[in-house]
């Protein structure tokens, strides 16, 4: 592997993991996050080193002014609230790929590794996935190989090397300058060996990290940092909802929220209430709240209907809703049920200006959050509220317009059904069967959308469907209001839980029928959710499940989970009461810590003792001469035995080419044959050619023979 080569390699992987890290985020467009990877990829086979035109000074002032003009392109508004944060990410993107196309020194890569690690910081305040982590040890590991090898570098091409000769006839000893390109296209300053020790290291590193992430107590601290992820875009959740404005959600799948359903079996789909709308008027729906009542938080229990809780204890179901951050306050209840009370995280009442509320029609809301969010739902199943409505008119109004023409297509359509539940199913049994789903928006020909899609078009997504319905519920004088909230069916098996994806936003009715309360109605036809390639679909549920446990097991990781954590560690070594004797719940609880730093040095111990094992074995692969240079070592000792003999003993410091030199300077027969062994054995040693050993062998008979034939001089013994 040669070095240079190798730190090229190692450098770029280090800054694409970073890059990869911060698009991971989503913070970027798409179209950046392609230019840049395709730029970074090309900068590799571009080396300014082997173009002279991207040495010269035009190069240079070409590429600032470049840099100048797009950063301005790339700012943005500077008037918008995130200009600095989109503006800055944008412009170490742009930056990153400057110094890769002028990395003429050791100093550009150096600028280019830290723009990178300000990359990562970025992603760290906004990202948190178990891909993330990853990629994280990934960029720890290509920092020890870079920045071992920088330095190394950087002595390079800093200082002078050289080689050092010795004299010719008794003259000083030589030096000359090596070039810099030589040692950085050697093959044996890096190899394998320094690769694994290095990565192992990284990985040892992350091990003791773990250990001292899970054993160091944990304190409740909460801390509002001025960086988070970009909201999900709520399309369909906010104020107001107008037909014919997102039809394409069913094409991201972008994943929102993830629920767990523990103790119970898994439904063939599941319903997430999230906002309902009261009020109609061409094509737009709107709120129309009475006012909302302010939840108190109490050791992270928020109460909202208890009344009747003790005679439905068994029934009460229990939900757990993974919500990614939304530009909405609306939190997510399933859908039928009666929300009892919301379990919250200690952290959630120490942020500032978050406040928790309930409205009137059953809406729970999150004023202020700007972070992903686990909270537990307490429902009672099969009930939406109670089966009177203070304020039923407020779902009645209509227009009269509307109420004239569309109270004939109504009464066509129910036919001789009197009973308001019978209307209500053949008008949504009538929607889901004469009516076309598709995502396609067309341009409304008049101001009421809704008649377009009635009388001419009959096709529409899932919001259109909602409001017919419940226009046309309200035209028979059947309370009905329009909710909007998410309906998903993809369950994952790796992790037990349900993905709630953008693609799965969806709308429906709900409808109050005497003697039955609010009741769901969905028009909308069903649609085909098998997935087109099962295996990029099992591989993506793989992938969500990490995501999961990373969340549950490392992200909310406190002291809650630490002491389940503790107590499990504990129930491994059970204390045997002693007869006669009462057990002392302090002397438990200190028997149980002595235990956990038992169990924890033991577990640094055989970490330590791994290492050294690993680190000696590689060291001794990496020092450990291969077979034929031992071999070789081997004859040619034999023949510095020779001729010790004959009185040419090797000085202190004395290289082999020298002694060389003395055999020829004192007419030595046997120099010729070892001036030629001492050639062969630099070329395998130091030129990697391989040992050519019927000529070695044929070299050290023939010194052995010229020793016997000629016997030394008396004069030239050692005495």
């Amino acid at each position: 592997m040669r070095f240079a080569a190798t730190h090229k390699a190692v450098s770029y992987l280090m800054v694409t993991t970073a890059f990869v890290m911060l698009m991971l985020t989503g913070e970027l467009p798409l179209w950046l996050d392609a230019v840049t990877l395709l730029l970074i990829g090309g900068s590799y086979f571009f080396d300014p080193q082997q173009h002279p035109l991207m040495l010269g000074r035009a190069y240079n002032y070409s590429l600032y002014a470049l840099v100048t003009v797009v950063s301005l392109l790339l700012l943005g508004n500077a008037a918008s609230a995130d200009a600095f944060w989109d503006g800055g990410l944008r412009v170490l993107c742009l930056l990153l790929v400057c110094k890769l196309w002028q990395r003429r020194h050791n100093g550009d890569y150096l600028q280019a590794y830290v723009v990178s690690f300000v990359m990562l910081l970025g992603a760290t305040f906004v990202e948190s996935s178990m891909v993330y982590a990853i990629l994280l040890f990934v960029y720890v590991v290509a920092v020890i190989w870079t920045l071992t090898l920088f330095h190394l570098r950087r002595e390079m091409e800093e200082n002078y090397l050289l080689k050092h000769l010795p004299g010719r006839h008794g003259q000083a000893a030589e030096s000359e300058r090596v070039e810099v390109e030589r040692i950085l296209n050697s093959r044996r300053v890096v190899g394998p060996p320094f690769l694994l020790t290095t990565a192992g290291a990284g990985l040892v590193t992350f091990v003791l990290a773990l250990i001292v992430f899970v054993l160091l107590p944990r304190f409740h601290v909460t801390v509002d940092l001025p960086f988070h992820r970009r909201m999900l875009p709520s399309t369909g959740f906010s104020d107001r909802l107008e037909l014919g404005s997102h039809g394409l959600l069913r094409d991201n799948p972008r994943v929102v929220m993830r629920v767990e359903l523990p103790g119970q079996r898994p439904p063939a789909s599941l319903r997430l209430r999230g906002v309902s709308f009261a009020h109609y008027h061409h094509g737009r729906w709107t709120q129309k709240r009475q006012g909302e009542q302010l939840l108190t938080v109490q050791h992270g229990v928020a109460a909202m209907d208890a009344s009747g809780v003790d005679s439905v204890r068994g029934r009460v179901q229990r939900a757990e809703v993974y919500l990614e951050p939304l530009d909405a306050d609306a939190l997510f209840t399933p859908s039928p049920g009666k929300t009892l009370s919301l379990l919250l995280p200690e952290s959630f009442g120490g942020l500032s200006g978050l406040q928790l509320a309930t409205t009137s029609d059953g809406q729970v809301v999150a004023h202020g959050r700007r972070s992903p969010l686990h909270y537990t739902v307490l429902s009672l199943p099969d009930v939406l509220s109670d089966s009177q409505t203070d304020d039923v008119a407020l779902y009645r109004e209509l227009s009269p317009e509307l109420r004239l023409r569309l109270r004939s297509l109504a009464l066509q359509i129910v036919g001789d059904a009197n009973s308001s539940a019978e209307r209500a199913e053949r008008l949504s049994r009538y929607l889901s069967q004469n009516f076309a789903y598709t995502t396609r928006l067309w341009k409304p020909s008049q101001e009421e959308p809704l008649f377009d899609f009635l009388l001419t078009e009959k096709r529409g997504h899932c919001e259109y469907f909602a409001t017919a319905l419940a226009v046309l519920l309200r035209s028979l004088d059947i309370p009905s209001r329009t909710v909007n909230g998410y309906l998903t069916a993809e369950w994952n098996s790796f992790g037990q839980f349900f993905v709630v994806r953008q693609q799965h936003a969806h709308s429906w009715v709900e409808a109050q029928l005497p003697g039955q309360g609010w009741v769901i109605f969905d028009p909308t036809p069903p649609q085909n959710s098998s997935p087109r390639l099962p295996v990029l679909f099992k591989l993506r549920q793989f992938f969500d499940g990490l995501d999961m446990d990373f969340g549950k097991y490392v992200l909310e990781y406190d002291v809650l989970a630490q002491q389940r954590l503790s107590d499990r560690m504990s129930s491994l070594f059970p204390r045997k009461a002693q007869p006669g004797r009462a057990a002392s719940p302090d002397s438990d609880v200190q028997l149980a810590s002595w235990r956990r730093i038992a169990v924890m040095l033991l577990g640094l111990t055989t970490l330590a003792v791994l290492l050294w094992l690993v680190l000696r074995r590689l060291r001794t692969a990496q020092v450990q001469p291969s077979r034929d240079v031992t071999e070789g070592k081997g004859l040619l000792r034999q023949a510095l035995v020779t001729l010790r003999r004959r009185g040419f003993v090797r000085g202190q410091g004395e290289t082999l080419q020298m002694l060389s030199q003395r055999l020829v300077d004192a007419s030595d027969p046997c120099a010729p044959p070892f001036a030629k062994l001492v050639e062969l054995y630099y070329a395998h040693r130091f030129g990697d050619l391989p040992l050519d050993r019927v000529e070695v062998s044929r070299l050290l008979r023939e010194i052995v023979t010229l020793a016997k034939q000629h016997p030394p001089r008396a004069s030239s013994l050692p005495s």
